[in-house]
């Protein structure tokens, strides 16, 4: 078995090597990696505040204090966490490493600004614009560079991959992704009673650290679980290695023990719920301003469009399959539903000329402001579906009624990966992207879904 490969089922490619790698001396995860990162960037950050002192040759350097650049730095792990610069792929793919820096540079720029009002005559302007410059510069030079080191074979867990039929094409493409984290050194697929024992035989042959199976009924195996814990092997499931290299739930994998799993800590709920609203409130109020601003303009670029009124309501299901109105601006003609309700489509004809600008910027969305501070709606979370369309997807894709376990949202983790969808399969794409947020949901998460979600605004990607 030293020479067996994980096959792609759908291509037919071999693309996962499982022969046992020598030498071997320390494993690292994917998360021990990505903290690694962090600390190096913090580093970094607070290093090139230093040097911006120095080589500005600033009158004040005596009076700069230690917590200032550790404060800059701070500020571009915070800004990278916010760009998503720590994502489970970000270790081996060098490209997203080094645009990460990019993309978190605005948000440590904003952070940043407020450190000049902390001190003003020692960090200045100039040295405030060398230091995230220099930061700039010195942390995409280390994500392309240096960073890589953590990517050796050595540092790699060296894992036994158990199944009862051949792998699933999702799981074989995630242990592709995850090729830096894991090496697959052999491979057991059988499902005979003995299958404790050939594991433990394997075990004492590979040295393997982890087992991973491809479904959670294989950890029932009988001693399977008692072999591993003897052994010092963590048992893991192949459903969470997709989960986590991929941002979705694979709808096959949600059973009884998912559920079971969800977060329900009182510790934290509480207060998660508490800055959640909080968050909510100020967001509202923040881009509420400039649309009551805007509004005017919009009402009347609308009514001089198209016939018909300017604002929409319509039925919506929240939290729990509460029905509440939400609001909108109109983009589609009156008679868009004639012929009964179905969703929008690429190119769809019935949206207006001025609809079409108002859907690839999303502004047709901010009046559910409103419905954020009536706490119907959260700023994050899966969009609210329309009643007349949820009892017919309930009845075609299992679990879609599980979108209703977290208060619905503006944007969404869906909706910044997945887009908009018009047929079953990519609502059931979009589905397993919500499951992913409800059972992951979190601040960092949403910050990087506001992140996201900017873009798609600016990049005028709405539809």
């Amino acid at each position: 078995m030293n020479a067996l490969h994980v096959t792609d089922q759908e291509h037919g490619a071999s693309v996962i090597p499982l022969s046992p790698a020598a030498g071997r001396r320390v494993a690292l995860s994917t998360r021990e990696r990505r903290v690694v990162i962090a600390v190096a960037d913090f580093i970094i950050g607070a290093l090139a505040c230093y040097i911006a002192f120095v080589a500005l040759r600033h009158p004040h350097l005596h009076q700069l204090e230690l917590y200032e650049p550790l404060v800059i730095g701070l500020f571009w792990v915070v800004s990278l966490l916010a760009a998503d610069g720590y994502a489970s792929q970000i270790p081996s793919d060098r490209n997203s490493s080094g645009f990460a820096v990019v993309k978190a540079a605005p948000i440590a720029t904003l952070l940043t600004v407020l450190v000049f009002f902390i001190h003003p005559y020692v960090l200045t302007r100039p040295v405030i614009a060398a230091a995230l410059l220099l930061g700039l510069v010195m942390l995409i030079a280390f994500r392309v560079t240096l960073a890589r080191l953590l990517l050796h074979e050595s540092l790699a867990t060296q894992v036994i991959l158990v199944a009862d039929v051949d792998a699933p094409v999702d799981l074989v493409r995630a242990l592709k992704a995850a090729r830096f984290e894991y090496r697959v050194v052999d491979t057991l697929v059988d499902g005979s009673v003995d299958l404790a024992k050939r594991v433990k035989e394997m075990i004492a042959k590979t040295g393997a650290e982890e087992v991973v199976v491809t479904n959670n009924e294989l950890r029932l195996t009988p001693g399977l679980v008692e072999e591993c814990l003897t052994h010092g092997v963590r048992l893991v499931s192949g459903n969470d290695i997709i989960e986590r290299y991929t941002g979705r739930v694979p709808l096959d994998s949600v059973d009884v023990h998912w559920y079971l799993s969800l977060p329900d800590s009182d510790v934290w709920r509480r207060p998660y719920a508490a800055a959640r609203r909080l968050a909510d409130l100020l967001l509202a109020l923040v881009f509420g301003v400039p649309f009551l601003v805007l509004l005017p303009f919009l009402v009347l670029a609308i009514e001089l469009d198209s016939r018909g009124p300017v604002w929409l309501k319509q039925k919506r299901l929240g939290e729990g399959g509460q029905e509440f109105d939400l609001l909108k601006l109109r983009t589609m003609s009156v008679d868009a539903e004639a012929g009964g309700a179905r969703f929008a489509e690429e190119g769809d004809r019935r949206v207006t000329r001025v609809g079409r600008v108002l859907r690839a910027t999303r502004i047709d969305e901010l009046p559910q402001l409103m419905n954020i501070l009536r706490g119907e709606m959260s700023f994050i979370g899966p969009r609210p579906e329309r009643p007349v369309f949820e009892a017919d997807l309930e009845a075609k894709i299992p679990h879609f009624r599980s979108r209703l376990l977290v208060k619905p949202g503006l944007t969404g983790w869906a909706q910044v990966r997945a887009g908009y969808a018009t047929t079953i399969e990519e609502t059931t794409r979009k589905l397993e992207y919500d499951l992913y947020y409800v059972k992951n949901r979190s601040l960092q998460l949403d910050l990087q879904i506001l992140v996201r979600t900017f873009g798609t605004v600016v990049g005028w990607r709405g539809r």
